[in-house]
């Protein structure tokens, strides 16, 4: 790679990106103008809001006896600043006369309320001043009171707090004046032992907690709409300008034109992210320091100076976040055709981004080893606990490091897309081919990418929306639906678009070898996740408890129904989705170790397990690979049935196989020990692997060689 082709490039793709006025508005204009007026405004609007509901007069009634009511009168009137809010008190007179005159002009065709309850909503919802009352006090027959109220109306929410305290004031009353006709002292009796809070955090720490609570939320997000716009520009916008095509043809490599429109890109973010940063900073000092202003007399002082580390480190991995967002925007706007599509394209990122964000908002989250290599939560959690003065260093390494490794890894992703021609040059949302009228459809197409990013999707929110609410109806019969969502989706989508579905599919009858060789794979694949799984059960606790609930569930189910409904059915329609749509789908236009990886994982991060990412992986991997190379999906078909039903039988025969099944890391702390596990069963995948490929060339052909 030659820096001075790097650098050529990177000058060109930052002039056209300040070119655009939008993205400097988006980077310039907006954190340092829009966003300080938002804050004040909003807290100056909360100021007004307050003001005027403590200044708004509240109309109640006591419904109570004579002397109740006159005690209750002389509380509101006497103890307005403890209430909180100006109460005006009708008589029940003043109420009926007010309500009389309401009915007179209402709608003859209107219904008469009949029930004491309706009376009491009509006394609250008619009105002179769109209402006769905000709330009233009835007193019952056994001499308690109730708080009449519409939780649907602000004003009556209010009347009812201050209501409340009228009544904890009355009662207080009570209280002393009976301790006083007994002859006891009723400060010494209800204030029998006194207490106070002492804090014992400094103000800085005080401030720090709250900043760092809402810090990273506007760090992350300023750094993800910093990016996005500049990495739609440099992919989608190229595409639609005509412009890709000319840069294809420069003298420079691939790498060089990716690694300049990166660093271009990667820079805008975090110019866009200081400003926010410095943005807000500011407005959140002004607003700091008006309270503080306001607190003189009480001594509270704030010294700026001991968040000057925090700030440092803040600005350190967001420069790393940027390189992360940057390639992941990037990688997921090249798949786009033009800038309106690349920005439905990078919704679902920035949703899934600013999700993660909330981190640091959630009591009890901290930043630990395990959260600390989680991106963008990492990022979330450094920030407060940098704010929080925990100053963890060795976690705030891991951080950076992490996110280092995720950008080259994301920009190692980048270029592999560049070079394929398929994606540089795809048609986007035009490859959805369910957009097209099924008459105009050609007979025998193949789905394009967004034919299998509408399928994945489809599923995977009917599965949570319709098979979770089936499970929750049916119970272990809704498992069925579940699995026959996944089994229908694909076939029916297939069907629809006119696609040869053998071809997709892989509907090919394998030589009898091929199920042997598929089956010597699932046992080498499954002692190796059996090996792994003992190892992350430790670490993904919560994940391993989960299995087990769920393995406790199915125990209790009839055996042949467990068999169709956890083993057979979702070996074919999780087959049928994953290694026959998705994987016949890709396989034509990419090579096959990425076909095999891609298909492996997502079907791995289907199960949404932390702990069975990584044992279904493994498993998952040999099957795409055992139908990859026999090409034919009923060989992971097998290997999909025998792997659920030897979850099954651990469950209905511990005492036999669960000894068997379950490995002790600590039984095998000898290296011979772990050579000869892992020995055998990759002596089983490689022996399987050769068998499913038994046949030659002829059912070999496309597969690893």
């Amino acid at each position: 790679m030659k820096i001075a082709a790097v650098w050529a490039l990177f000058k060109r793709e930052m002039m056209d990106i300040l070119r655009d006025k939008k993205t400097v508005a988006m980077m310039i204009l907006l954190p340092i103008v829009l966003y300080p007026l938002l804050i004040v405004a909003m807290v100056f609007l909360m100021n007004a809001i307050t003001t005027s509901q403590e200044e708004k007069v509240y109309k109640v009634c006591l419904d109570t006896e004579p002397e109740i009511s006159r005690e209750l009168l002389t509380i509101i009137n006497e103890d307005e600043e403890e209430i909180g809010y100006k109460l005006k008190v009708l008589t029940s007179h003043e109420v009926e006369m007010k309500l009389a005159d309401v009915k007179k002009e209402e709608s003859a065709k209107e219904k008469k309320q009949d029930t004491e309850a309706e009376e009491e909503k009509d006394l609250l919802t008619r009105g002179l001043d769109a209402k006769v009352l905000n709330g009233f006090i009835r007193q019952k027959e056994d001499g308690s009171f109730d708080v009449c109220y519409l939780s649907a109306q602000t004003d009556s929410n209010i009347a009812k707090n201050a209501l409340n305290d009228v009544l904890g004031l009355y009662r207080e009353k009570v209280r002393r004046e009976t301790l006083d006709e007994e002859g006891l002292d009723a400060d010494a009796f209800l204030d029998a032992v006194t207490f106070q809070g002492h804090d014992l955090s400094s103000t800085e720490e005080s401030v720090g907690n709250q900043i760092g609570s809402l810090l990273p939320f506007f760090i992350i997000t300023s750094v993800l709409l910093g990016a996005m716009y500049p990495a739609i520009d440099v992919t989608a916008g190229e595409k639609e300008r005509g412009t890709l095509e000319t840069l294809l043809t420069l003298p420079v490599t691939n790498l060089e034109m990716i690694m300049s429109k990166f660093l271009a890109v990667s820079l805008i973010a975090c110019i866009s992210a200081f400003l926010n940063v410095v943005s807000m900073g500011g407005a959140m000092m002004f607003l700091v320091s008006g309270a503080m202003s306001g607190n003189s007399e009480m001594g509270i002082s704030l010294n700026y100076s001991v968040f000057l580390p925090g700030i440092g480190f803040t600005l350190l991995v967001m420069v790393f976040f940027a390189m992360l967002v940057t390639a992941i925007c990037m990688c997921t706007c090249i798949f786009a055709g033009s800038f309106k599509e690349a920005n439905n394209y990078i919704t679902p990122v920035m949703l899934v981004v600013m999700f993660s964000s909330y981190a640091a908002m959630v009591p009890n989250v901290e930043l630990t080893q395990k959260t600390s290599v989680i991106p963008v939560v990492n990022v979330a959690l450094m920030i407060k606990s940098l704010f929080g003065f925990t100053n963890d260093y060795g976690l705030y390494g891991i951080v950076l490091f992490t996110n280092i490794a995720y950008s080259l890894l994301a920009v190692l992703v980048l270029s592999r897309l560049y070079n394929s021609e398929a994606v540089l040059f795809s048609e986007g949302f035009a490859s959805v081919h369910l957009f097209s009228k099924r008459s105009d459809m050609k007979k025998g197409q193949m789905p394009g990418g967004g034919d299998v990013v509408l399928v994945m999707s489809l599923t995977l929110l009917l599965m949570l929306y319709i098979g979770t609410f089936a499970v929750a109806k049916l119970g272990f019969y809704g498992v069925a639906v579940q699995q026959g969502i996944i089994l229908l989706i694909p076939l029916l989508y297939a069907w629809y678009i006119r696609t040869d579905i053998k071809k997709l599919f892989s509907f090919n009858m394998p030589h009898p070898a091929a199920f042997a060789g598929g089956f010597l794979m699932f046992v080498g694949a499954f002692i190796l996740a059996l090996f792994v799984g003992a190892l992350l059960a430790g670490v993904f606790k919560e994940s391993a408890d989960n299995l087990v609930e769920l393995n406790d569930f199915l125990s209790t189910q009839s055996k042949p129904l467990t068999v169709i409904f956890i083993a057979l059915m979702p070996a074919m329609g999780e087959e049928l989705l994953f290694r026959g749509f998705f994987m016949g789908t890709i396989k034509e236009k990419y090579k096959p170790a990425l076909v095999i990886a891609a298909t492996a994982i997502i079907f791995a991060a289907y199960h949404m397990s932390i702990l069975r990412f990584f044992t279904v992986g493994i498993i998952g991997l040999s099957f795409t690979m055992a139908a990859y190379r026999s090409r034919s999906i009923f060989v992971s078909m097998m290997m999909h049935f025998c792997n659920n039903l030897a979850a099954c039988l651990v469950e209905w025969y511990p005492g036999r196989l669960q000894k068997l099944m379950e490995l002790d890391p600590a039984a095998l702390s000898s290296p011979l020990a772990v050579f000869g596990l892992f020995g055998g069963a990759a002596a089983a995948v490689l022996l399987g692997y050769y068998l499913v490929g038994f046949r030659g060339k002829r059912a070999a052909e496309g597969g690893l060689s």
